[in-house]
This record gives C-alpha cells, structure tokens and sequence, in this order.
C-alpha cells in the first residue's frame, strides 16, 4: 500500500523485524508493480491519493456546473433556450394555419431586458415603414389566459417570419 511503501522507504527499522528485508519482498498490488521489489516500486500521487483525486474532480465538476447556472441566470439562458424550443416546436408541427390565416408579417421574439428598444425603436421603424409592417408582440397580441407555449407557436404559424432579437 502507499502508507507501507512511504513508510518502508524512509526507514530502516523493518530491516531488523523482517528476514532479508526489502530484497525479497515484491508487490502485490496494484497490478502494473506485481512482481516488482518493494524498495523499487513507486506508486503515483493519484494511486496514493484515491480519494483526494476523485474529491477534486467532483469539486470541480460542481464549481463548472455552478458557473454554468449563475452564467445562465446572468445571460437569461434559460428564456434563450424556451424559446428556441417553441420555434422548433412550431417548426416541426404540420402546418394548422393555411397561407390565408397569415396575420402577421413576422411574430418578434425578444428579452424584457430589450423591451424598451423592441418596443420604441424597431417596432416604430418597421410599423411606420413604407409599406408597413404588421408585427406579433407579446405584449399586445396574444390571447390573455391561454398558455405562453400555445401562444407564442400560434403566433409563429401565423407570421410569414420570425424575429429573434438577441442581446
């Protein structure tokens, strides 16, 4: 073991309590010194230290995890990623909608943290444009009382596009 190997190579005591101490003594254990002789065997940290190892790789494990959440939280990755789901959700489903239950020219999705520049920038632009277009936004079209989900892939299979505003 790695206690027996430390102990054994910095002392001479044994020498006088084991026959033909460490020459005729070999390893066991672990498989890759079988056969070796004790004062020649040299085990590395990580066979030593088992348990420190796996404690700092799962120590690591949870710090990675741990950033990756408060990274998430910072950069609304969650909302990032619903909303990705409902787009491909939307994508994938048969299409409910014909051509002419097409209200919307896009269906604008986007970040509260960007509602003031969405709402009173973008939107003004392209509503006030020449033709104009017609914009889905959250906060005016959809149906009060029905799911977000149901709501947001309604709106995306009645929107020739769809705009992602990311920040």
């Amino acid at each position: 073991s790695c206690d027996f190997l430390s102990f054994t190579q910095g002392q001479q005591a044994l020498g006088r309590v084991l026959v033909d101490w460490p020459d005729d003594y070999r390893c066991d254990s672990p498989s890759h010194v079988r056969g070796q002789r004790v004062q020649d065997a040299r085990l590395s940290l990580s066979e030593c230290h088992r348990a420190a190892v796996v404690s700092a790789a799962c120590c690591a494990l949870f710090l990675l995890l741990l950033l990756t959440g408060v990274l998430c939280h910072r950069f609304h990755g969650l909302w990032y990623m619903k909303m990705m789901w409902a787009w491909l959700q939307a994508k994938r489903k048969p299409r409910k909608a014909p051509r002419r239950d097409i209200c919307y020219d896009a269906f604008v999705s986007y970040s509260e943290r960007d509602s003031y520049w969405v709402e009173n920038l973008m939107v003004q632009e392209l509503e006030h444009f020449n033709p104009p277009f017609k914009l889905c936004l959250h906060k005016r079209d959809f149906i009060p009382g029905k799911w977000i989900i149901d709501n947001i892939i309604d709106s995306i299979e009645k929107s020739h596009k769809t705009i992602f505003v990311l920040s």
